[in-house]
């Protein structure tokens, strides 16, 4: 488990605002035999300093020895493993309309520890870095990255130039393009100062603003006003990357700073909510300099490398993760899940349902309908970062209408520590990852792969295991404004039960600061949709959405991209020295201005 480094501070916002624990949700209490892990120790783990090309040399070798010893190769099913929900996996495989089907699995050109779906609907995938020949540059000084195409299976090598931006923190800007923030500067787990920004359209990458100080591990989160915070990695200051291009220190507050990323989630008020992995959260104003508005306790649960996932408008699902004592077993996973709701001025946790066994190093991912997936991890905690004996090969979906989760198939490979899993616009899932870290190598784990899953949605329910007849979108609007209506055909009109957006996915390390489901509301006439847009950038942040239209047996379209549009206009400047570049500039702070 990671250590906490907590500040005193004092609220700037809603001073009054009350705090409370809600202790023991699902019966799991925190296992007091977990070892706290230092910043050093997760350096080691993550094998900093050491070249991916090595890495993947050594974890090769091992796991040729593992397969000369044992007769099996890591990372896939073996007979001595302990394997959580299978007999329900299998009940559910045997028919694709209830528990949804696997793909093959598919090699890529890097481990896919970080995803960012492009508005062209292509994922941008990186890992690390390697050696290059000897007449190039040493390590540090560039990434492996590569463009994939999930509609051909191929890939296009776009490394990164000058910087390694491994262990950094991302997300896309309203303009489609991602914006990453930190990485690995050197051996001794030193994070980095740049940013970097990667442009869909001409799939290159270029240099952004330096921040004030170095990032390793930090989570960035798109805002309401084109803005994007930054928080954590190192630094106790958080900043904000504007649309004029240049940073703003937060100075109002102290913020989380750990080097393990934080779940941020944006209100439908303007401020950010950290709901995880801590058990304390976080109401932070971004506007200006930045405030501490309000904190308060979770479910009494340290969820480290846990997931969550926003479903609804303010609405976050928080599950697995820690290591806890829970049904009668002592430093496991919790199996629990918690809806925050930051809707209206304040913060309300509630127990919901909880997974068919607990889950670390998982990923939850929003669908097209709106539900939630689970995907990989291990049922133990016993070693934090990997364990290939108790793999979590089931997926599960998390129904938020029942509030309950129904077991999956299973996936062929194991995804733990540095696995990814994102939406795709036809409606399936990309897994992939794993590996990249001390034991990874030492039990030949490492999962430079992908598969995908297609959720039970898209077969029909007869027991066939045939594809569902799904809407098609005849046409919608490649931008719209906020609060005003548009038009979408479809030949199905008559029959679509419900239109969401879910933003493009980001996700690493469990989290996803990108994903998002909003839905919107419709009415049908003939075969045209007129759909209304979200009522403020607050519900939805400016920039690209996957577009569903789900019909009333539960079947999602294939996605229209949409890209909302905001304009915006200054409203006050921050303090000079508030800004680590040009000490004599004004920095303007934005809002919308429709």
């Amino acid at each position: 488990m990671k250590s906490r480094h907590w500040r005193t501070v004092v609220s700037t916002g809603l001073a009054g605002m009350s705090m409370s624990l809600l202790v023991g949700v699902g019966s799991a209490a925190a296992d007091p035999n977990d070892p706290p892990e230092t910043d050093d120790q997760h350096a080691a783990q993550d094998l900093v300093g050491v070249s991916i090309e090595q890495i993947e040399k050594d974890t090769r070798a091992n796991a040729l020895k593992i397969e000369k010893a044992t007769g099996s190769a890591p990372g896939g099913r073996t007979a001595g493993q302990r394997v959580a929900n299978d007999g329900a996996s299998s009940r559910a495989a045997a028919d694709p309309g209830q528990g949804g089907q696997w793909s093959a699995v598919l090699n890529t050109p890097v481990v896919p520890v970080f995803q960012a779906v492009l508005p062209n609907g292509k994922v941008l995938m990186w890992d690390s870095v390697s050696d290059q020949p000897v007449t190039t540059v040493p390590d540090h000084t560039f990434t492996r990255a590569a463009v994939w195409d999930p509609t051909t299976n191929t890939s296009k090598q776009v490394n990164v130039a000058g910087y390694n931006i491994f262990c950094a923190g991302y997300v896309q800007l309203a303009d489609g393009r991602v914006l990453v923030a930190g990485g690995n500067r050197s051996a001794a787990q030193d994070g980095i100062v740049q940013t970097h920004l990667f442009d869909w359209r001409t799939e290159t990458w270029t240099r952004g603003p330096n921040m004030s100080a170095a990032r390793w591990y930090p989570s960035v989160a798109a805002l309401a006003n084109g803005e994007a915070l930054i928080v954590a990695g190192g630094p106790a200051t958080a900043e904000v990357y504007q649309t004029d291009t240049r940073l703003r220190r937060l100075t109002g507050f102290t913020s989380f700073d750990d080097r393990i990323y934080p779940f941020l989630v944006p209100r439908p008020d303007g401020r950010v909510e950290m709901v995880g992995p801590d058990n304390r959260m976080e109401t932070m104003s971004t506007t200006g300099v930045g405030a501490l508005a309000a904190t308060r306790n979770r479910d009494g649960i340290d969820r480290s490398y846990g997931s969550y996932a926003t479903y609804d408008i303010g609405k976050v699902i928080v599950a697995g993760g820690g290591s806890v004592t829970e049904d009668g077993k002592s430093s496991v996973p919790t199996r629990t899940a918690a809806v925050v709701d930051v809707n209206g001025s304040g913060t309300s946790v509630r127990p919901t349902g909880s997974m068919s066994v607990g889950r670390r190093q998982a990923n939850l991912t929003v669908l097209a309908d709106g539900s939630v997936l689970a995907t990989g991890g291990q049922s133990s905690s016993v070693n934090g970062t990997i364990d290939l004996q108790n793999p979590v090969f089931a997926a599960e979906r998390w129904d938020p209408a029942a509030e309950t989760w129904t077991v999956l198939a299973s996936a062929s490979r194991v995804r733990q520590y540095h696995s990814t899993a994102t939406l795709l616009p036809d409606g399936r899932v990309l897994t992939g990852g794993g590996g990249i870290c001390g034991p990874c190598a030492t039990k030949g784990y490492l999962e430079k792969n992908i598969e995908y899953f297609s959720p039970p949605y898209l077969f029909t329910k007869d027991g066939t295991g045939s594809p569902a007849p799904r809407p098609v979108i005849g046409s919608a609007p490649a931008t719209t404004g906020y609060a005003q209506t548009f038009a979408v055909s479809t030949d199905q009109a008559g029959s679509i039960g419900k239109v969401g957006l879910v933003r493009l996915s980001a996700p690493t390390h469990g989290q996803d600061q990108g994903q998002r489901y909003v839905p919107l509301d419709f009415t049908a006439s003939g075969s045209v949709l007129t759909v209304t847009a979200p009522a403020t950038t607050r519900i939805a942040p400016p920039g690209h959405y996957m577009l569903f239209v789900t019909d009333t047996a539960g079947v999602p379209s294939v996605a229209k991209i949409v890209k909302l549009e905001a304009t915006y206009e200054p409203v006050g400047t921050a303090t000079r020295n508030d800004y680590n570049g040009d000490k004599n500039a004004d920095i303007a702070v934005w809002r919308p201005s429709n």
